[in-house]
């Protein structure tokens, strides 16, 4: 058994099988950092396709029956609740001691843990972790702090261990400095250490080399902004000569003000292919307030060469910054469309983190925000409720862009030749290295309800509830408070197909046990006009095309079952209501015919899904490229892959 297992939890995501980037980077850190100081005892760290895909159910009993005599988590803003409620259950269930680090373990938070760990780590962790493992006697303090500056700068890449597999994501995490040159307020790059520490060059490359003889498609380099690392440009020459056929595309966070025509071209030449470049807003008094002050003509310039390169810059935008109003924030949303910089913007609310110096000074600075996860901004000097919602109207109308999409539509509900209707189905699983998990839960009439609380206890994250035609709203009530109990923090979707009734989604509302606050409550609140719930979303299929459902977190589709696929003017009656689920009696082979003919246009066509999940799966991955893992959506029609409907 382990001494320890090490956990990082996902960002909630809607969609199941949409690509994470949920990688424990900081947990092979650890583990490496502890094989090299010889601890003793073993570190394992729990797969990124388990921790992303399993719910709060299936993860407890997965990592109960590790029985760990330690158990870590990383904690981020979007994890919080959700690992300080996994981490006492299994502690219940095994008497593992609990440690806790990440972003989101600062001093200003260390009450929110009483008793809810056994020791908080402040900053860099490789040096504690190693302490802990190998000293009872240093769990007394609780809390600790200390650099691990020389781990850093000897260890390499954990990919190079193999303690890391870039297969789940096509992509490879590169950290290459730690700290950050500048202090700005909202940010907590800098709040755990105040000086920078920078991997060795030969380290690097080595990393670099062994993506590209692997065939990585992608690097990410962590650094909170490339241009301050010392050497740049000769190591950037270096990775030119290693990456000479631009076998690999790297990423990474930049100041565009740095950027003149030798490092663009230095840049281009080693195969970067995007850039987050942080603006933030434009105006004078909420860049002073920042702490980050900018140039503007020195911006555009380095922008420009980038985009000259073949380089996308992605820009950032925060609404709600102390100093700025509504009138400012249009001005810069207006600045970046006027200079043609929207190829891919990124605009934020305003996050209040722990540890930042916008969270010390706020009371100052006259920022109200929410007290939970992520923290979002209410009220400022300047902005108001009604503001900031006009705030997001005016970006993504101007940007022409939507900032807070639903979730892909996708009421699949069978495979192949399975049963037409979803009266008959069966539920459906996905298959992952622990075993099959239940992504899909059909909820025939009658069902009873022990079996959907057996049933609950193996739910991915997250889940559908499919509700066939005739299904009692009782039924309904009942199935989903034994769910959401058993899965307090999982986001789910429920579908009815054919109700005799329009749902009534208060009242569905109301049976549900979710934890709340719900992570994506705060994340997604300016989806809406109005707050509401945002981890929940109900889906109406039927074959009336008059619109009727559609409340907040709720959409109608089309339920298309005719002889033959839809045509353009099917396509465009569809318009009226939130998308078309495309279920006529063919071969798949001309179903992938009518897919490939669309894929092209599909931001033009309202939304499609398709009846069989795997068809579903194929549209997805056609239309969302880069977006979904396929392997995380390996369907089986039950827990033995043979057709069966019987659980585990």
């Amino acid at each position: 058994m382990p001494q320890a297992v090490l956990v990082q939890l996902p960002i909630p995501r809607r969609n199941l099988g949409r690509r994470s980037g949920n990688i424990p980077l900081a947990a092979a850190c650890l583990k490496q950092a502890a094989a090299e100081g010889r601890c003793g005892g073993a570190v394992e760290i729990l797969p990124e396709r388990l921790a992303s895909h399993l719910g709060d159910a299936a993860l407890v009993a997965l990592l109960s029956g590790m029985a760990p005599g330690i158990l870590g988590f990383t904690v981020h803003c979007w994890s919080r609740d959700r690992a300080v409620y996994l981490a006492g259950e299994v502690r219940r269930r095994t008497g593992a001691k609990i440690v806790l680090g990440g972003p989101e373990i600062t001093p200003d938070t260390a009450a929110f843990y009483e008793g809810r760990a056994d020791f908080l780590v402040f900053g860099e962790g490789e040096a504690l972790f190693r302490r802990l493992l190998a000293d009872p006697a240093a769990w007394a303090a609780g809390r600790g702090a200390e650099p691990a500056s020389e781990i850093f700068r000897r260890a390499g890449s954990p990919y190079l261990d193999g303690l890391l597999d870039p297969g789940g994501e096509n992509l490879m995490l590169l950290e290459t400095q730690r700290g950050c040159p500048y202090r700005c307020g909202f940010c907590f790059y800098n709040k755990s250490r105040k000086d920078l520490v920078f991997a060795a060059e030969e380290k690097v490359l080595a990393a670099v080399s062994w993506a590209i003889e692997r065939g990585v498609p992608e690097i990410y380099v962590l650094d909170p902004s490339l241009n301050c690392r010392p050497g740049l440009r000769g190591m950037l020459q270096a990775i030119a000569r290693l990456n000479a056929g631009r076998r690999v595309s790297l990423f990474s966070e930049i100041r565009a003000e740095a950027v003149d025509d030798e490092l663009a071209d230095l840049l281009a030449a080693a195969g970067f292919g995007w850039f987050e470049i942080g603006l933030q807003s434009t105006n004078p008094a909420a860049l002073r307030r920042i702490g980050r002050p900018t140039r503007l003509r020195g911006f555009l310039a380095g922008v420009r060469r980038l985009k000259a390169r073949g380089i996308t810059p992605s820009i950032d935008l925060i609404a709600g910054l102390p100093g700025d109003d509504l009138r400012g924030f249009r001005r810069s949303v207006d600045f970046v469309a006027d200079h043609g910089l929207n190829d891919d913007v990124q605009v934020f609310p305003l996050s209040v983190l722990p540890g930042t110096a916008f969270r010390a000074r706020s009371r100052e600075l006259g920022l109200s925000y929410e007290p939970h996860p992520p923290y979002t901004v209410t009220r400022t000097a300047g902005f108001g409720p009604e503001e900031l919602l006009a705030a997001w109207d005016y970006a993504e109308q101007r940007l022409q862009a939507c900032f807070f999409p639903p979730p892909e539509l996708d009421p699949a509900w069978r495979i192949g030749d399975s049963p037409r209707g979803p009266e008959e189905a069966g539920d459906l699983w996905v298959r992952y290295e622990a075993g099959s998990f239940l992504a899909k839960l059909v909820l025939r009439r009658g069902r009873p309800l022990g079996e959907i609380r057996r049933l609950a206890a193996r739910l991915t994250h997250p889940y559908q509830v499919l509700v066939p035609p005739g299904t009692p709203l009782a039924e309904v009530h009942r199935a989903l408070a034994v769910t959401t109990a058993a899965n307090p923090f999982v986001p789910l979707e429920v579908v009815f197909f054919e109700p005799g009734e329009i749902p009534p989604t208060r009242q569905l509302l109301s049976a549900l046990r979710l934890r709340r606050p719900h992570f994506l409550d705060g994340e997604l609140r300016f989806q809406f006009p109005a707050p509401g719930n945002r981890a929940v979303w109900f889906t109406l299929v039927t074959a009336d095309p008059a619109p009727r459902y559609r409340g907040e977190t709720e959409r109608q589709v089309l339920w298309w079952r005719g002889p033959g696929l839809p045509g353009e003017r099917d396509l465009l009656a569809a318009e009226g209501v939130d998308g078309l689920l495309v279920d006529p009696a063919l071969p798949a082979a001309s179903l992938e015919r009518f897919q490939d003919r669309l894929a092209g246009r599909a931001d033009e066509l309202p939304e499609l899904g398709f009846a069989d999940v795997l068809l579903q799966r194929r549209w997805l991955l056609c239309t969302h490229a880069g977006e979904y893992a396929a392997q995380a959506l390996a369907w089986v029609r039950g827990a033995s892959g043979e057709g069966g409907e019987g659980g585990p």
